[in-house]
């Protein structure tokens, strides 16, 4: 369905077609398209709640160029010089073709949600495009809270509610409409959104701990310090570390990308775990595991005993 989404309707234009397939990881080069987790986790709900999966698609669809668009972007105001293992599109080409490819995907999340129109009911295809408003809202201003973080010091309070607003509600947002295509009652819809309020939390908690071992695909370690984001490492830092310590973390995360060294990124792993901060990071994790797995007893057997399996993975992933 995706590359039916973004084939071109005439002459491919070169920067922005083939861009599309390059972003998506469908370009003939592609060797990782992504975890793909948004969609599969509405489709996982839609099957095990015995709805209908052709109806599914749309968001599924709909939810992975939002993901898609949302990292062009991201990429862009990180600074991010790699994806998934290869040049982030920017890098690839250039900001101005960036922006406008992200813009692209986007447009292409409601064309996706459109597919839906006239063979399933209407009532549920609004509901899809609602449900997709309200999460690009909660996503951006997740995002615009990011980007204003990252000076000064943040509290883990305020951590919290970033990655909330940033990554709960899109990892939420696919369960739900899996509920809605399967009908399902509004006690399960709650369960599911208040769930994926966990999981989302703690998938961002892990990322920042994946981005000091693996990378995370973007070429070095440490590319969260070399950013000088502001991860729930530094939040738990400027709470407990030393004011020597903090002062230190504080001046790597403010010196510019280019001149943070691997010796910065090293110095700022070994304020991390002075204070404490990489055994919390993995505490909090097992927390919100915890507490998302507790919301799944309201949900029917299979998809409890399906959404368990996934909370664990994602709880103990590496990469």
């Amino acid at each position: 369905m995706l590359r039916h989404l973004i084939r071109p309707n005439e002459d491919p234009i070169p920067n922005l077609d083939d861009a599309l397939a390059y972003a998506l990881g469908l370009d003939e080069e592609a060797v990782n398209q992504g975890k793909r987790i948004r969609p599969l986790l509405c489709l996982l709900v839609t099957h095990c709640l015995g709805g209908n999966l052709h109806h599914a698609m749309p968001f599924a669809a709909a939810i992975e160029l939002m993901h898609n668009f949302c990292l062009v972007h991201d990429d862009i105001e990180d600074g991010d010089e790699f994806r998934r293992g290869r040049l982030s599109v920017w890098r690839k080409y250039g900001i101005p073709h960036a922006i406008n490819i992200g813009d692209y995907l986007f447009t292409k999340i409601f064309a996706a949600l459109l597919l839906g129109y006239g063979k399933m009911p209407t009532e549920k295809v609004v509901r899809f495009f609602t449900l997709m408003a309200a999460t690009l809202d909660h996503t951006h201003r997740g995002q615009a809270l990011d980007m204003n973080a990252r000076s000064g010091k943040i509290t883990i309070q305020q951590y919290m509610r970033i990655v909330k607003e940033k990554t709960g509600y899109y990892l939420a947002a696919p369960l739900i409409a899996g509920a809605i295509v399967a009908d399902a009652s509004q006690g399960i819809e709650e369960a599911l959104s208040r769930y994926g309020l966990f999981i989302g939390p703690m998938f961002q908690i892990r990322d920042d701990l994946i981005d000091l071992t693996v990378g995370k695909g973007r070429d070095v370690i440490g590319s969260d310090i070399r950013e000088g984001k502001r991860s729930f490492l530094a939040a738990y830092t400027f709470e407990h570390a030393s004011s020597a310590d903090q002062q230190a973390l504080l001046q790597i995360l403010d010196r510019p990308r280019e001149a943070t060294t691997d010796e910065d990124v090293q110095q700022a792993l070994q304020i991390f775990a002075k204070c404490g901060a990489l055994k919390e990071a993995e505490r909090i994790c097992l927390e919100l595991k915890d507490n998302a797995l507790a919301c799944l007893k309201e949900l029917p057997e299979r998809l409890r005993a399906s959404l368990e399996e996934i909370t664990e993975y994602l709880a103990g992933r590496e990469k």
